[in-house]
């Protein structure tokens, strides 16, 4: 019998097993490289000066947070003195079914989503308008420090307490203080401010103040970033 043939077969099999190999192992070489963990130790630090041998570390700063400009709604003209970040919540109020055991009553409540109306089984004439006139929004003042740091708003809003900021009237231009009432410390669009109607707005405001924090974050250079920031690309 010639051995020939079961000797090529051999060398076949040798040679595919070794493609598959080699294939395996670029496969390997060439994948990705996962991600760097962020640090998750805080490490003390001055305000001031920024170390640059600190950079990409997780660091924790204490000292004065403070703005050289107030954040202000420019939409509605609101300046919140000494407010760091100032953050417009806003509502509608919108028809709400409710359904049990087979019967649906509407009420109407305050949201600060869209609720869609179309899908009702009880009186479906009642319908909630489809948009937000106006959008919940925050807005932070201009050069914001932490000594020698510049905090990330991200990182402020994530890592400090927000406080309620009452508004009245004479802190708005005369047209919108024309169109609002105030109820409660809120902004409210009714033209009965004891009975708004479905489509009127409520507006609130909160602020972060300035004044003495810790914040722990990433120094990226003289910035102080959330960890998911620092991350980014």
């Amino acid at each position: 019998m010639n051995p020939r043939p079961r000797r090529r077969r051999t060398v076949f099999l040798l040679a595919g097993a070794l493609a598959l190999l080699m294939l395996a192992l670029g496969t390997w070489m060439n994948r990705e490289a996962p991600a760097p963990s962020l640090p998750t130790t805080a490490i003390p630090v001055a305000a001031d000066p920024v170390d640059a041998d600190n950079e990409g570390r997780l660091v924790k700063v204490s000292g004065r947070l403070s703005v050289e400009q107030p954040a202000t709604d420019p939409q509605l003209g609101l300046q919140a003195a000494d407010a760091i970040v100032l953050i417009r919540e806003v509502e509608m109020l919108q028809w709400q079914e409710h359904c049990n055991a087979g019967a649906c009553t509407l009420a109407t409540i305050w949201s600060p989503t869209l609720v869609d109306s179309t899908r009702f089984s009880a009186s479906p004439g009642q319908r909630n308008p489809d948009h937000f006139p106006l959008q919940g929004e925050r807005f932070a003042g201009k050069d914001i420090r932490l000594g020698a740091f510049v905090p990330d708003v991200d990182l402020l809003v994530a890592s400090l307490d927000s406080t309620p900021r009452p508004v009245s009237l004479d802190e708005f231009p005369e047209n919108l203080a024309a169109s609002f009432s105030v109820v409660d410390g809120a902004l409210v669009s009714a033209n009965d401010r004891d009975h708004p109607a479905v489509g009127d707005l409520r507006i609130r405001y909160r602020i972060v103040p300035a004044g003495e924090v810790t914040l722990s974050g990433i120094q990226q250079s003289s910035r102080l970033l959330a960890p998911a920031r620092a991350q980014q690309p």
